[in-house]
């Protein structure tokens, strides 16, 4: 009974998203995808530089973090890449005063008229995201299930902002 309703279910939706279709494809001309694919791959790239250097540093934090580790400096550095292309790009004011004082003060640094604004908010959240995965993981006194939660949890708080802005992106 069970597997003949989630059926049912699933092909209601899958019809319903069809019957949907056209008018998405006529729409579609307003979808931009470039900036939040150079946000993604850019995310993607400094968490492998972020990730190989702690490796490289102490082993024992990047296999004590885990994945759960990649995944807070994944998802930070999503947060961050997005937030730096929005405001350097495409001109997207920060809503967040703490993140927005952070623009503020690389809009006073001399870089600010050739790299951008955005650069220093993402070294200070990569920094904090690496910090946060060495002090958790290098911490005996925390359970592992503890640790695996705070780095769900971080990693997360960055991830469905940065998420946001890549939405927000697609369809501005």
């Amino acid at each position: 009974m069970r597997a003949a309703t989630r059926f049912t279910t699933d092909v209601g939706i899958s019809v319903g998203g069809l019957l949907c279709l056209p008018s998405f494809l006529r729409d579609i001309s307003h979808v931009h995808v470039l900036w939040p694919a150079v946000s993604v791959l850019g995310a993607v790239a400094l968490t492998a530089v972020v990730w190989l250097t702690v490796h490289f540093a102490s082993p024992s934090v990047s296999r004590g973090a885990g994945w759960t580790g990649m995944f807070i400096v994944f998802g930070q550095a999503l947060d961050a890449v997005s937030t730096a292309v929005g405001v350097d790009v495409l001109s997207v004011s920060e809503q967040v005063p703490l993140s927005r004082a952070v623009l503020d003060l690389a809009a006073t640094l001399p870089t600010a008229s050739i790299i951008g604004v955005g650069w220093l908010f993402v070294v200070i959240k990569l920094s904090l995201a690496t910090g946060l995965v060495w002090v958790v993981a290098t911490d005996t006194e925390t359970t592992p299930l503890g640790t695996r939660l705070l780095f769900l949890v971080a990693g997360f708080a960055g991830l469905v902002p940065g998420i946001r802005n890549l939405v927000l992106y697609t369809i501005a």
